[in-house]
């Protein structure tokens, strides 16, 4: 009975064709996206660490960074902008790696019957592994920038009113970056 281990996947949030990431506002429940950075990681594993504790868990979460809503400005751990979507396919990974890790423990016994001949269970073999999320569609969000930490974020088209930096908290009102710029030609 000899199986191999299940190969290593990575585990990634979709992105749309411009290369940003859903989010969504756990106090107001309205969309957003974002571009991925090397947080994203920490928010992820974070999630993971939620569903299935790790044995070294002081090992693996330096810090998870708190983000903030742009529209509500509504502040909270990275992790907790997750779409429902991505909690629930982050939450059947998880559950993937532990059934996984349980038949590995279990399956250890079979592999080492000279040492004990009447095990008292069978390991039945896990289901494999969850492939990733779906790639995320294209809407119809407006891209703007956030000027304070120069991040770009995309919101509702019908949005007016100020926006706050999901990074920062920075208020944004609705006349501020490059639409307030106005550019005129001087004659000389």
């Amino acid at each position: 009975m000899k199986r191999e281990a299940p190969e290593m996947c990575r585990v990634d949030l979709p992105r749309d064709s411009a290369g940003f990431t859903r989010r969504e506002c756990p106090e107001c429940q309205r969309p957003f996206k974002t571009r991925p950075g090397p947080m994203d990681a920490r928010a992820v594993l974070h999630k993971l660490q939620g569903f299935y504790p790790f044995e070294n868990a002081h090992e693996c979460v330096e810090g998870v960074p708190v983000w903030g809503c742009p529209y509500c400005g509504y502040r909270a751990e990275a992790d907790a902008f997750l779409t429902p979507a991505q909690q629930t396919h982050l939450e059947s990974v998880a559950r993937g790696w532990a059934d996984h890790v349980r038949y590995e423990q279990l399956a250890h016994v079979a592999r080492t019957l000279a040492v004990n001949p009447s095990p008292t269970f069978v390991a039945v073999e896990p289901e494999a592994l969850p492939g990733p999320m779906a790639a995320e569609p294209d809407e119809l969000l407006r891209a703007l920038p956030m000027l304070c930490c120069g991040e770009e974020v995309k919101v509702l088209w019908e949005w007016d009113q100020a926006l706050h930096c999901f990074s920062c908290g920075a208020r944004h009102d609705p006349m501020s970056g490059r639409q307030q710029v106005e550019l005129r030609f001087v004659s000389e």
